[in-house]
């Protein structure tokens, strides 16, 4: 009866996205269960989780669902909302789009609040992921070479794609290429909300570097990968990088992804 039990909750966390494993307890403080329903946050109707799906919907993604993305996008989506809300006099960008759901999460939020400047998104649109570097390796996930191209081709996506689920927004400015080789095209820019989500060491701190000096006080920077074991290159780019700097705000949420604000 216990081994069926512990199949049927590994079954259901994967089903959430979440890997589970059981070992013998050591202490009385290990956590053993959660569920995500019980919370006003994730009930269907909240209208964070509504515009969530919406953007599921709009990129045909409905397929990558799992509890983590939402707690992300949850959390992605008030840091967009402060930003566009205290109307900072900078633009927005996105480094790494995929199909574009955060991109279409973003283009909303920043329609609720009447944005009048422009919305500047960066993606190679070619094979997905740029190659790993030893920063990515991951002792967590070692991969062997027919699993890491595997992972890289599953982040592909082209510029239709994204298109396609931003129909309608007249804001939204497009740069086809490898992290940073066109970001020399905004140098002149500030910013005042950046959503970094490549997943790797090499290109989130090449987006770090370049668009936290250009950040308007007050703006903010969310970095999606931040604290994921299967991408570690992101977690060192951003601690490499804060070490540097003197920033307002940095906050490290619980289910991947951390804040910056300057």
């Amino acid at each position: 009866m216990k081994q069926i039990l512990k199949t049927s909750l590994v079954k259901g966390f994967a089903m959430l996205g979440l890997q589970a494993e059981f070992h013998k307890k050591k202490h009385d403080t290990d956590i053993v269960f959660f569920d995500k329903n019980t919370l006003e946050y994730f009930q269907q109707d909240h209208p964070r989780m509504a515009l969530y799906r919406e953007g599921l919907a709009k990129s045909g993604m409905e397929w990558v669902d799992n509890f983590p993305l939402q707690c992300r996008l949850f959390s992605l989506q008030q840091m967009a909302e402060l930003a566009a809300r205290r109307n900072i006099d900078g633009e927005f960008a996105e480094c790494g789009c995929w199909k574009g759901h955060s991109a279409y999460i973003i283009s909303k939020i920043l329609t609720r609040h009447g944005f009048s400047r422009s919305f500047h998104i960066f993606d190679s649109f070619e094979g997905g992921l740029s190659d790993k570097t030893s920063e990515d390796v991951s002792d967590y996930a070692r991969q062997t070479k027919e699993e890491a191209e595997f992972e890289k081709n599953w982040f592909s996506s082209t510029i239709d794609d994204l298109k396609k689920a931003l129909v309608g927004f007249d804001f939204i400015e497009i740069y086809k290429g490898w992290i940073p080789e066109r970001f020399h095209e905004v140098e002149h820019k500030r910013f005042a909300f950046v959503h970094v989500d490549v997943d790797l060491y090499q290109p989130t701190l090449d987006s770090l570097k370049f668009f936290y000096p250009r950040l308007m006080p007050g703006g903010i920077i969310v970095v999606d990968d931040y604290g994921y074991s299967v991408f570690p290159g992101a977690k060192r780019a951003v601690d490499e990088y804060v070490r540097g700097i003197d920033c307002s705000l940095f906050y490290e949420t619980p289910m991947g992804s951390c804040f910056i604000i300057k």
